[in-house]
């Protein structure tokens, strides 16, 4: 029930308009004086209410006396609805896409919340014209998402995606991927899961991320030098990784089982 308070709230229906809309949803005609009862409404409250479904065309009214009321379908409510938003997402679409907007700065821009770092790359991933450039973990990915990838893997004349999974589960219903396999050592420099996207070489979504919104730290950014960065820094992963899957023995042999020689790279090591 929380789930749809919340939901119907988005579309300007209360707690109380809700608690006695699926009342009568589930009980099919019923007196205000039982709506309350059922409803938990307050009577004093519960016909004000009403007045206001009847105007919404949530509920309605018998013409005799004692008045009953019954809910539309939640089927007809639901239709109903969908058209009232499409019709007016095609007017903010005809009307906003009027706007010119004004030319990007190169700034950094900070992607508050978990769930809007991945509305953010969802739109990257669905708008890329000729180019995408990966790095996700599969704890990340939506089916949402995922779809999105499957169709950019399509439709792209570039698309690299570099998987990263702890439990190393590389299984994901896409033609071509680089299984990264060094997921341990990167969480050590990181400290958490992190996300990196690159759209036609134009703008970025980078940083780290976890499902608690305090531990996550994104950007969103058209910074040339950020998007170059980005951009490189995937691609010598998949060179890596291209090569790894190609020449497997003979790295073993000079860089140990699970290469870890060749993370040695400084003076001394």
């Amino acid at each position: 029930m929380e789930t749809i308070i919340q939901i119907m709230k988005k579309y300007h229906f209360s707690e109380m308009e809700t608690l006695v809309y699926t009342t009568l949803l589930e009980q099919d005609k019923l007196t205000g004086y039982e709506i309350s009862k059922q409803s938990g409404v307050p009577r004093s409250k519960v016909y004000n209410i009403l007045e206001k479904l009847l105007k919404k065309n949530l509920v309605i009214v018998n013409k005799s006396e004692p008045k009953l009321y019954r809910a539309i379908s939640s089927d007809e409510f639901i239709e109903r609805l969908e058209k009232d938003v499409k019709q007016d997402l095609a007017i903010l679409d005809k009307q906003l896409g009027g706007i010119k907007e004004a030319e990007e700065e190169e700034l950094l821009w900070k992607i508050e919340g978990y769930s809007h770092v991945l509305e953010k790359v969802e739109h990257l991933i669905k708008h890329s014209k000729k180019s995408l450039l990966v790095q996700i973990w599969k704890q990340d990915i939506s089916d949402e998402l995922l779809f999105l990838l499957q169709e950019a893997e399509k439709q792209l004349d570039e698309c690299v995606v570099i998987l990263f999974d702890t439990e190393h589960h590389y299984d994901l219903p896409l033609n071509h991927y680089y299984q990264h396999g060094f997921e341990e050592e990167k969480l050590k420099d990181f400290g958490s899961r992190w996300i990196n996207i690159v759209r036609d070489e134009k703008e970025v979504v980078f940083g780290t991320l976890s499902e608690e919104t305090s531990q996550t730290d994104v950007t969103w950014t058209k910074n040339n030098a950020m998007v170059s960065l980005s951009k490189e820094y995937i691609k010598h992963d998949a060179y890596t990784l291209k090569i790894i899957e190609e020449l497997p023995q003979e790295l073993r042999s000079k860089y140990g089982h699970e290469f870890e020689k060749v993370r040695s790279i400084f003076k001394g090591e």
